[in-house]
C-alpha cells in the first residue's frame, strides 16, 4: 500500500512539474514553424509574449540568443550576446581607437531588417559608456551610464 500511495504521490509531483516547466504561450503554428525553420538546433528554448511579438529565448552553438517574431510567423529581428574577439575586425578597431584600455562589459549583436549592429558596454577611463556600432565600425548611439 505505502508503495502505490508513493508512486501516485511521485506521478502528481512529475505531473505539477511538467505543467509549471511549459511555460510555451505560444499556440501559433506558423510562429512554432519559422522557429523551428530558422533556429535548428536550439536548445533550453522559452517563450514569452512581448508586446505584437512573440519572444522565443534560447541557446544556439553556445550563444545565448532572443529571436522577435509576428504573430504571422515572421522572423522580425534577433539579438545574440558576444565575446568581445568576436566582433568583426573594424568594430573592435574603432572601439580600441576611441577607448583607452576598455573594458568590456557586454556585447550583443543585433539583427534585424536594418542590418547587423552591435551593442556594446564598457568602461574606460573611469566611465561607463553604452553605445551601438555598425559593421562597418561607425559608433553611433553612444550614452554615458553613471557607475
Amino acid at each position: 500500500m505505502k508503495k502505490v500511495i508513493l508512486s501516485v504521490t511521485m506521478l502528481l509531483a512529475v505531473a505539477v512539474s511538467n505543467s509549471f516547466a511549459n511555460n510555451n504561450p505560444i499556440t501559433n503554428e506558423e510562429v512554432e514553424a519559422s522557429f523551428k525553420k530558422e533556429f535548428a538546433g536550439a536548445e533550453s528554448v522559452t517563450w514569452k509574449e512581448d508586446g505584437e511579438y512573440f519572444k522565443a529565448s534560447f541557446v544556439l552553438n553556445g550563444h545565448v540568443v532572443d529571436a522577435y517574431f509576428s504573430p504571422n510567423g515572421e522572423l522580425e529581428g534577433s539579438l545574440r550576446s558576444l565575446q568581445y574577439n568576436q566582433l568583426p575586425l573594424n568594430v573592435t578597431t574603432s572601439v580600441n581607437k576611441r577607448f583607452v584600455n576598455p573594458e568590456v562589459l557586454d556585447v550583443y549583436e543585433i539583427s534585424n531588417a536594418n542590418g547587423t549592429s552591435y551593442r556594446i558596454t564598457l568602461t574606460a577611463e573611469g566611465k561607463k559608456f553604452r553605445f551601438k556600432s555598425d559593421a562597418s565600425g561607425n559608433i553611433t548611439d553612444k550614452e554615458k551610464i553613471k557607475l
